[in-house]
């Protein structure tokens, strides 16, 4: 297939002026954030990982787009399997959009291109387009962090980023149309809920699946594209067996610590290729790392850090029964903690807690009667006055020595 033909394909609208594909799927909350800036000559990026959302993204501003504007004023355009992928790739597409689709120069259109990272130094092309002052609104979407925030610092002010995350509890909720109006009555739903999104709610494409052999097949494609593919193809991964099994390892125990000698020794790599390892699974969005609150940024990095998974459907991969995943909740609970408070840091010297966050701390304690002293002394050793507990059931409030503490439930919690 030559490349008018695989444009032509990628975009029937320009025949139709409909978008398929994307019936039933409810626009994210994020859509409205970036709306505001749709009128803005700025280049908008979304990066994430795979599977989230961002191509349907795009096609719904396309679809927005479609009702005021002449349809063939739009170009959708995705690198992710394309062959041939020449340093000049963009420009070809450029050209042939110009000369082929539109007939006139390229100026007050839409340019939509998916997958970009895939193309080196794009960044250099879009720019020199960017600064033509011809009213070419471009969307890019990537999924490397490393390549697009490089991107991003060579255009300085052309650019806007957006991070596509899966889907949070609430808005999973929002997605299944589960309205929630008095969280009491409704807590045996959401608590059904809560187990279902853990297993795989976080990718829109398999919010309401109940199968655990397809949900895991499912996340298992994903997550194999990615370290099988996608970060080879970024990195210098000889062996990406062993970012697999590293993720297998994390996936086991979110919010284990890293030690890179451990890794080192486990598979026979050196400590420095650990070390990079664990990063190209953060580059790649497969894991978040969290450091240990310091005073300095010095500090922190000196210490050792904790890996959650970017979320706990990844986990899906590397157990064999639903009823293993269920057992492994109270873990896969503090993992949706951290990344629904976007959490920073944890505490370790002495005694540990799971979270400090701002002015607080926050203990992920996954049952009904927790042991909360440690966690008490963590608080008053930082000098802070509120102390939350996230628990399974128990709720409440009490001050014990001047501290503040809160406790709630988990899924009240996570509905955002």
């Amino acid at each position: 297939m030559d490349l008018l033909d695989r444009i032509i394909k990628q975009n029937p609208f320009w025949e139709t002026g409909q978008i398929e594909g994307i019936a039933g799927f409810k626009k994210r909350l994020v859509f409205n954030n970036i709306l505001k800036y749709l009128g803005e000559k700025q280049i908008i990026s979304l990066i994430g990982m795979r599977r989230v959302g961002k191509t349907i993204l795009m096609h719904q501003f396309i679809e927005l787009l479609l009702k005021e504007k002449e349809r063939k004023n739009i170009l959708y355009f995705s690198f992710d399997e394309i062959s041939a992928r020449g340093e000049d790739i963009i420009e070809e597409v450029l050209e042939i959009y110009e000369e082929q689709i539109l007939k006139r120069e390229l100026k007050d259109v839409y340019i939509f291109f998916d997958e970009i990272n895939h193309v080196k130094d794009w960044q250099v092309y879009l720019k020199r387009y960017y600064d033509m002052n011809r009213d070419i609104k471009f969307f890019v979407s990537g999924s490397s962090s490393v390549l697009l925030k490089r991107a991003k610092e060579s255009l300085s002010g052309r650019i806007y980023e957006f991070e596509i995350t899966p889907l949070s509890f609430g808005e999973y909720l929002y997605m299944r149309g589960i309205e929630v109006k008095d969280p009491l009555i409704q807590s045996g739903t959401i608590k059904r809920e809560l187990n279902r999104y853990m297993v795989g709610g976080s990718f829109p494409e398999i919010l309401g699946e109940t199968d655990f052999e397809k949900i895991k097949m499912y996340v298992s494609s994903v997550v194999d594209k990615i370290i099988f593919y996608d970060i080879p193809k970024v990195y210098d991964v000889r062996e990406p067996e062993i970012l697999k099994g590293m993720l297998d390892v994390i996936s086991q125990s979110p919010g284990m610590l890293i030690n890179y000698k451990t890794f080192a020794s486990s598979f026979g790599i050196t400590y420095q290729t650990a070390s990079k390892y664990v990063r190209y699974l953060e580059m790649a969005f497969l894991i978040k790392r969290v450091y240990n609150y310091r005073g300095s940024a010095i500090a922190r990095s000196r210490k050792l850090k904790k890996a959650y998974l970017s979320t706990p459907a990844i986990a899906a991969v590397f157990f064999d029964f639903e009823t293993e995943f269920i057992k492994a909740a109270p873990k896969l609970i503090e993992n949706l903690v951290c990344l629904h408070i976007g959490a920073r840091f944890f505490f370790r010297e002495y005694y540990e807690v799971d979270f400090v966050d701002g002015e607080q701390v926050i203990e992920v304690k996954y049952r009904n009667d927790p042991e909360i002293k440690d966690a008490l002394d963590v608080t008053r050793k930082l000098k802070m006055k509120k102390l939350l507990v996230i628990t399974k059931e128990r709720e409440g409030e009490v001050e014990l020595n001047g501290i503040e503490v809160r406790f709630v439930p988990a899924w009240r919690f996570l509905m955002g």
